[in-house]
């Protein structure tokens, strides 16, 4: 399943998001195993989210909520219509990632 970034719009795969971004952060080995782990209420906690935008991505309540990623112009700014839909779908459909990104993915979001 593709999500979308609210900034550039680029489609991004579900599966990468989940489980290859976080080694683009340049985190030690021992601590991407450590967030492979984590539930998925923890993977967003601020250590991680730093990891993230070290890495050039921003996201919303989880890692298929992509705000801005790094495929995004510099000085690009988040459509705020499209952020807010999908921060309302996470809202929503809290605890159901697979239900998210397939609302995303229906929507183009």
């Amino acid at each position: 399943m593709d999500v979308h970034c609210s900034t550039c719009g680029e489609p991004w795969d579900t599966y990468h998001l989940w489980h290859d971004a976080i080694w683009e952060t340049g985190l030690p080995e021992d601590e991407i195993k450590a967030w492979e782990k984590l539930p998925q209420g923890e993977k967003l906690k601020p250590k991680w989210r730093t990891a993230f935008e070290s890495a050039g991505y921003v996201f919303g309540r989880t890692v298929i909520n992509v705000i801005r990623c790094p495929g995004c112009p510099k000085d690009a700014q988040a459509d705020p219509e499209k952020a807010m839909i999908k921060a309302e779908i996470e809202s929503l459909l809290a605890g159901d990632e697979d239900g998210i990104a397939s609302t995303f993915e229906d929507y183009e979001l």
